[in-house]
């Protein structure tokens, strides 16, 4: 899966696209911390704020989390 992260930088609107999750959650908040407004991360149509993302897309569940 293809992730776009977006966000509203001082000149303008920003995208870039990752291939994985931990890669787009880390450009999100590279965005974020560089001062852009409204970061956001497309997963397959839904957009998410980093945090869900985070907890949906990079946190292991707890399934994940049993052997």
């Amino acid at each position: 899966m293809i992730f776009v992260v977006t966000g509203e930088a001082e000149n303008g609107p920003v995208s870039t696209t990752c291939e994985t999750a931990v890669a787009a959650l880390e450009r999100a908040r590279q965005l974020a911390d560089g001062g852009a407004r409204d970061v956001l991360i497309d997963a397959g149509g839904q957009e998410y704020a980093p945090a869900d993302f985070n907890r949906r897309f990079v946190e292991p569940g707890p399934a994940e989390t049993q052997e």
